[in-house]
């Protein structure tokens, strides 16, 4: 047994070490010259490089455009998949499911067509409007509702509690860890998208941070760099702050 315990952890620190290893290096390289260690980089993307601030903050903006309605609309109808039977909810449900497999790739065409049709191309629109209606947020939030025992929901009612109000201040807050791992997640998937942007918007300079890092930058390769670890701090601020919600919702995602 002491054997195996050895093992896997050495493993598991082998593991960890490679998927640090690109951002240690990035990091790294962001501050270390041939002359030593210097942050000017870092002076020049905050002050010299205004573009770069400009489109941290757009895509900054527009992840939190994403991430706050796709959990507004995954409470909604995680709520009444989890409390209420209707005709085909089950059906509905297993459908939502198999959405969740599909890869982005399979949904770019549809999506092209149906925002041409709404004359929401190159706008900011059709970066937004796609990405709040995912399913894993419905899948997660649903989960976290059917765990609320139903003498609750129904205690609520009879003191005259409607449904909105009794989403806000009963479920919701319940279902807190569910709620920040779905705002999390939809958060992640929005500052990290790339086919989206290029597909549904021509101009360039419109790009979101996580496609213009690539193409649209300052020359200078240390400064990318830094454009690069400037680009981690939201995420990885998230995800560390916000740990264990992450953690424990989507352990209740995976009770089926």
């Amino acid at each position: 047994m002491k054997k195996r315990f050895t093992v896997g952890s050495a493993v598991a620190v082998i593991l960890i070490a490679l998927c640090l290893a690109p951002f240690l290096y990035v990091l790294l390289k962001s501050i270390l010259t041939d002359d030593g260690a210097t942050f000017i980089y870092y002076y020049d993307v905050f002050l010299a490089t205004p573009q770069y601030l400009l489109r941290f903050w757009l895509s900054a903006g527009l992840t939190i455009l994403v991430a706050a309605g796709q959990t507004i609309v995954s409470s909604l109808a995680g709520f009444g998949f989890a409390k209420y039977n209707f005709p085909g909810r089950n059906v509905v449900f297993f459908f939502l499911l198999v959405l969740m497999i599909l890869p982005l790739q399979v949904t770019l065409v549809p999506n092209y067509i149906v925002l041409d049709k709404l004359k929401l191309l190159d706008t900011y629109g059709a970066l937004i409007l796609p990405a709040i209606f995912i399913p894993l947020g419905t899948f997660i939030m649903a989960q976290g509702f059917r765990a609320i025992p139903d003498e609750i929901i129904d205690a609520a009612k009879v003191d005259g509690c409607r449904t909105l109000p009794l989403i806000v201040r009963v479920a919701l807050p319940i279902n807190k860890n569910g709620l920040v791992c779905t705002f999390l997640l939809s958060f992640l998937d929005a500052w990290n998208m790339v086919e989206q942007p290029i597909a549904f918007i021509k101009d360039q300079k419109r790009w979101p941070l996580s496609v213009s890092l690539a193409s649209t930058l300052p020359a200078d390769p240390t400064v990318r760099l830094v454009c690069c670890v400037l680009a981690v701090i939201p995420p990885l601020f998230l995800f560390m702050y916000f740990n264990r919600e992450l953690t424990e919702g989507i352990a209740l995602g995976k009770e089926l």
